[in-house]
């Protein structure tokens, strides 16, 4: 069987996402009995390598700059399907924070020469390109790249988690923060992170964008804001909606 061409490629980030790809270790060099690699900075020794033609492409971060624009514009278009790579690819990540605000005042609190640093509100990709799938999260779950590779390689249809963040939360037995009095996104936010967060006592704060395609799902947004809005002052519940992205979404 010919092997896929993949090319991994990193936007403005912190290419973390790709850094869970490494994790893998062996399972990502067993993988590659199967896959061709054939762009992956990470594993370039030379920094910008000819752009070839993929049969998969994943994007990671934010096309921040116009280099970063032109880039995704070029990756698409030589690539059969493109699939958002993590929470800065898929809803803006950190970066969009400064969309909600004035971007002007941020950036000249920030830069001296405030006026030469390019300074656009900050799209997603498919607010540029057409994308075909995403992997979600801050960064990515490594297996459920794993899993997503495997479903690639043998033709399947790739499906979205249907299943909240607070479904893995209770079924490990955590503490509900809900019930705690603090804002947490987990009944509304995809599955598929293991509620990592919870299990360390932090809330879920929406990294992996909200369910979607399940019964009941809409319903479940609506519940849980209208809970929050009646429990939790305005200005705490936009923070954190804003923070990863999902003030969008919502």
């Amino acid at each position: 069987m010919k092997k896929l061409k993949i090319g991994i490629f990193s936007l403005t980030c912190c290419e973390g996402c790709e850094f869970a790809i490494l994790d893998l270790g062996e399972q990502l060099f067993k993988l590659t009995e199967k896959i061709d690699i054939v762009n992956f900075r990470l594993l370039e020794e030379n920094k910008y390598p000819e752009l070839e033609k993929h049969d998969i492409a994943f994007v990671e971060g934010s096309p921040i700059t116009k280099e970063n624009g032109k880039m995704l514009k070029e990756i698409r278009e030589k690539s059969k399907i493109l699939i958002a790579l993590g929470n800065c690819a898929a809803m803006g990540g950190i970066h969009q924070i400064k969309n909600w605000g004035d971007k002007e005042k941020i950036n000249k609190s920030v830069y001296k020469y405030w006026k030469q640093v390019e300074n656009p509100a900050i799209p997603r990709l498919d607010e540029v390109v057409k994308v075909d799938f995403t992997i979600p999260g801050c960064p990515i779950v490594g297996e459920e790249f794993l899993e997503i590779m495997l479903q690639l390689i043998n033709g399947r249809l790739l499906r979205e988690k249907t299943n909240p963040v607070c479904h893995e939360c209770q079924t490990q037995g955590f503490p509900c923060l809900l019930q705690q009095d603090c804002v947490c996104l987990g009944p509304i936010i995809c599955g598929g992170c293991g509620a990592i967060c919870l299990k360390g006592g932090q809330a879920c704060w929406g990294c992996r964008g909200r369910i979607k395609n399940s019964k009941g799902s809409e319903e479940a947004i609506a519940n849980l804001i209208n809970h929050l809005t009646k429990n939790f002052p305005k200005e705490k519940i936009e923070w954190i909606k804003e923070f990863f992205g999902i003030k969008k979404e919502l």
